[in-house]
């Protein structure tokens, strides 16, 4: 069941929670890059510090970052989440999208495995490097965080950016 879709008019970040009893699992689900405001997001590649008090080296793609902040999207996920989470304790949390959703996606996992004791799975679909060796670290020691990349080998798209660009996961 849908729970919330969010379509913010700023960064043009798309984003859905999704709700299944059955499987009992809240999802959220990140859009990849549709229009040029993403493709503007997409081609930020300076690293951005990720300000953690555990961590002094962790930097990600300040494009994704920016997206993913800016407005008040960030919060408007993990309010729903925190919500849902409450009203279903044992529901498990996972994470997905595509290409720019992907990135998104493994980013906000990042993040929210930092906000909630319970374990975040993240799924993602031809992703972009997102961090750097430092991210990459602070990614695989969090202990409540899994994350399954899948990636074609000949996609462009999961062989950047290039440059001092980590990904994290299992492919």
């Amino acid at each position: 069941k849908v729970v919330k879709v969010i379509s913010d008019p700023v960064t043009d970040i798309q984003a859905g929670i999704t709700i299944s009893e059955l499987n009992k699992r809240i999802t959220v689900i990140f859009r990849g890059s549709e229009s040029k405001s993403d493709w503007y997001y997409d081609l930020m590649v300076l690293k951005k510090r990720v300000l953690k008090e555990d961590y002094d080296n962790v930097y990600v793609h300040s494009g994704f970052y920016k997206q993913l902040h800016d407005t008040d999207v960030y919060s408007q996920i993990t309010d729903t989440l925190i919500q849902l989470k409450n009203d279903n304790p044992d529901y498990n949390i996972y994470v997905t999208g595509h290409s720019l959703g992907a990135a998104l996606s493994t980013l906000f996992g990042f993040e929210i495995a930092h906000k909630f004791e319970d374990k975040i799975n993240v799924i993602s679909f031809a992703s972009p490097r997102l961090g750097n060796s430092g991210f990459r670290e602070a990614f695989d020691k969090k202990e409540n965080l899994q994350h399954y990349r899948i990636t074609n080998d000949r996609d462009i798209v999961t062989a950047g950016p290039m440059i001092l660009f980590q990904h994290v996961g299992k492919n």
